[in-house]
């Protein structure tokens, strides 16, 4: 964050700086621009305790029953806005693990679970297209209504097989 924070003051402009670092980077540029941010997001929210307030929230309501599907919603809501399944895992995953063995659920369970909800809403933060939009010469617009059709799809089958099939 600290040289993303150097780099916006050494240019007289955010537009000029951004122009300048695309000229560098090219095709990576999006990636490596937006990652300092998500960490800013991270630390916000380990920081001031959000990620144990939300994960205590959802998790209040869970079952072993219904567990699948909240670890599901939870994995979909913070890949909102830490799109790094790394950096999620960071933030969440010990709690996550906690609440699924206080349940009963095994920890491939859990994880495979928490798993299904970052990657569902991958589709929302499509990073995994830039090097294809990239070579392609496609658009993120052109590809975008397509991937938010599919997530929208897929909610209520995921709800479904994650609480009745869910491992």
């Amino acid at each position: 964050f600290g040289f993303l924070m150097i780099g916006l003051l050494l240019y007289t402009s955010p537009s000029r700086y951004l122009g300048e670092f695309y000229d560098a980077v090219q095709g990576s540029s999006g990636v490596i621009l937006l990652f300092p941010f998500y960490a800013g997001i991270i630390g916000i929210m380990t920081g001031t305790g959000l990620v144990n307030t939300m994960t205590e929230s959802l998790l209040s309501i869970a079952t072993p029953e219904t567990f699948p599907v909240i670890a599901w919603i939870t994995g979909g809501i913070l890949n909102v806005f830490v799109p790094s399944a790394g950096g999620e895992w960071a933030i969440i995953g010990g709690p996550m693990m906690v609440a699924g063995a206080e349940l009963g659920i095994p920890h491939g369970q859990t994880i495979a679970a928490y798993a299904v909800g970052d990657a569902h809403t991958n589709l929302l933060n499509p990073f995994w297209a830039i090097p294809l939009l990239a070579i392609t010469g496609l658009r993120a617009r052109d590809m975008f209504g397509y991937a938010i059709t599919m997530m929208i799809l897929l909610v209520p089958f995921l709800a479904i097989v994650l609480y009745l099939l869910p491992y």
